[in-house]
């Protein structure tokens, strides 16, 4: 084969790529983004619509159906799904695969200004959202509990949220089960009647009053100097001293028609973690960013020495432990792989000659984290499972040029020459075979929808890994084998049955299988009915994914809407009660006021709605 041939020919240069490719490869390999799941973003887009104090019947009316009409012009869309909830509605616009989200998203938008002239005019901005697996999913979440002062937790989680955001790669550190101040003005209306207030200029009158002013720039000693008037209120005595109107020549404040309180906006959320009051907060990271590297710094934040006392944190999810699991277990496989092949092989070929097939292993991986890096693949779950499945037939291509390289040698050829004719022998029985293998793994490419997305990464890492052992074996191996083969002391110029007792026992089945090949095939075929219809009797059926022992497990209360969240919250202490008596639990994160589905962009965030996630004692522990 001329690739093997040049490679012979200039097998310096082969040598020197060698040394780059071990560098560019542990460069690449310690560079690739670590991260649970792939940067996908799915074909959806997320339309929330907030308009406080509303019933659902008056949002479908004033929002969802006038939205829904303008959003129905939008083009490649598969369906179009509105929830009207109180004060809220959602949107979810599904698109056909292969449309880019982030043109969807910006059509979505204009769709949405279209819409404005019919929709209420102190409407709140609309939510326009996709959702990425990648960075829209926590990444790290933990709880605050110990103390029964939900201000002091509040404080807490908020001083730490401060600190995880100026992490680079951290794009949100959001909190959860914390309710917002707010000064709160309860008007009287008798008193408004009485005086001949309009209710809506009192309004106007106080959101003008709530603004910061620009002074301009002032200079002084030759230094320019920014002049801000304050003007935003942040204590209750602020604005009870507001002059509203005159009457009779006598000043109204807004005291004298209003009561104004410094408390907080109504429950709409709550949080515990086996049964105390609790804050927890979730991590969010930036596209291409390391999960791993970024969850060690946000560990050197929330050292629980560092916390006030009293306070204590309770890590609720941590994706770099299933990454460094999956990393560990790739590592032990190319170890073990690479031990194993030299080991077999020591038996047949000899410890040198067996070395140069045990360098497939990671001389292809190498070669394949470069690749990888030049793509922009990330060091996810899934690549890592085709990774670890990849790993055993790294050799596959080796052992076949190595053994006839060797076997050439043995016959006399020098080395040189039995490089070149062993390698060319062989190369396209080998490339054939390879590419049969790939040709298995190829319908997962054509899987459509999102698991489509996340199963492609299997066919695409597949193809980088297996097509880099082929490489090694038609180049690498061949120019290193033509430099440091050594004969062997077996005698091939005699039968190959005198090679080895394993060779002449298997020729003598071989033997065997061929005088009665036509028993063989018929046996054969009968025991492959014979299976199809057993497994078709017996079997277990088809799944996607092996079925384990969980982890973790959720559970959703969801009540009609409109119940008040004291009820949910009843529920949800219920089955706290009921599960508390299970030794095998570790903790109980409840979660009054945000369903299940949250974290996807399903709406579910609003007082009848509760869930707990209880995670497991981990039996290696």
């Amino acid at each position: 084969m001329i690739v093997t041939n040049y490679a012979i020919k200039f097998r310096t240069a082969v040598f020197v790529f060698m040394a780059v490719l071990i560098a560019m490869g542990i460069m690449s390999y310690n560079t690739l983004p670590r991260e649970g799941n792939p940067d996908i973003t799915i074909p959806q887009v997320f339309v929330n619509i907030i308009y406080p104090g509303t019933a659902p019947e008056e949002m479908e009316n004033l929002i969802a159906i006038p939205v829904e009409k303008r959003l129905n012009e939008l083009g490649n869309v598969k369906t179009i799904s509105a929830m009207a909830a109180d004060s809220t509605v959602l949107f979810t616009v599904e698109y056909l695969a292969g449309v880019d989200v982030d043109t969807a998203i910006q059509r979505v938008k204009d769709k949405i200004d279209l819409a404005r002239p019919d929709l209420p005019n102190d409407l709140d901005e609309p939510v326009v959202e996709g959702l990425n697996f990648s960075t829209d999913i926590p990444i790290m979440r933990f709880a605050l509990s110990g103390d029964p002062n939900l201000e002091r937790l509040k404080s807490t989680a908020e001083f730490l949220q401060d600190e995880i955001e100026s992490i680079s790669g951290v794009r949100e550190a959001r909190i959860a089960g914390t309710r917002e101040r707010e000064i709160r003005i309860e008007f009287d209306l008798p008193r408004l009647v009485a005086y001949n207030i309009p209710l809506m200029d009192v309004v106007a009158l106080v959101a003008k009053e709530n603004v910061t002013i620009s002074a301009g720039m002032l200079e002084v000693d030759q230094n320019k100097v920014q002049v801000r008037v304050p003007g935003e209120f942040t204590l209750a005595s602020d604005l009870r001293d507001i002059v509203v109107v005159q009457r009779e020549n006598r000043p109204v404040y807004l005291r004298d028609i209003a009561t104004i309180t410094d408390t907080y906006k109504d429950l709409a959320s709550l949080s515990r973690i086996n049964g105390e009051t609790a804050v927890s907060i979730e991590i969010f990271k930036r596209a291409g960013e390391n999960s791993v590297k970024l969850i060690d710094e946000v560990k050197q934040y929330i050292d629980p020495d560092k916390l006030p006392k009293g306070i204590h944190i309770t890590t609720v999810q941590d994706d770099s432990k299933d990454i460094r699991d999956m990393l560990a277990e790739l590592e032990n496989n190319i170890v073990s792989g690479f031990f194993l092949v030299i080991v077999v092989l020591l038996i047949f070929m000899g410890k040198r000659n067996s070395l140069f097939v045990g360098l497939a292993i990671p001389f292809s991986l190498m070669l394949s984290f470069t690749i990888m890096s030049l793509m922009g693949i990330t060091m996810n779950m899934v690549v890592l499972f085709a990774l670890i499945l990849g790993v055993g037939m790294l050799v596959d291509n080796g052992i076949v040029i190595v053994e006839n390289i060797y076997r050439l040698h043995c016959e006399g050829l020098s080395r040189t020459e039995a490089a070149r004719r062993g390698a060319a022998e062989v190369a396209w029985p080998v490339a054939t075979s390879t590419l049969t293998t790939l040709a298995a793994f190829s319908p997962l490419l054509f899987w459509p929808d999102i698991i489509g997305d996340f199963m492609g990464y299997i066919p695409k890492t597949l193809i980088i890994t297996l097509t880099s052992s082929l490489f090694v074996a038609l180049v690498i191996n061949p120019a290193v084998c033509s430099v440091l083969i050594k004969k062997g002391h077996h005698n091939f110029d005699n039968s190959e049955t005198e090679f080895h007792p394993f060779v002449r026992g298997y020729e003598r089945i071989l033997r065997g299988a061929l005088r009665h090949r036509g028993l063989l095939v018929t046996f054969s075929f009968l025991f492959l009915v014979l299976s199809a219809q057993l497994y078709g009797r017996f079997g277990k059926g088809v799944t996607l994914f092996v079925d384990v022992e969980p982890r973790s497990v959720q559970i959703e209360v969801r009540y009609p809407e409109g119940t008040a969240i004291e009820k949910t919250d009843d529920a949800v202490r219920h089955i706290e009660q009921a599960i508390s008596g299970i030794n095998d639990i570790e903790f109980v994160l409840a979660n009054i006021g945000q369903g299940m589905g949250a974290a996807f962009g399903e709406g579910s965030s609003a007082t009848y709605l509760g869930s707990l996630y209880i995670r497991f004692v981990d039996e290696g522990e």
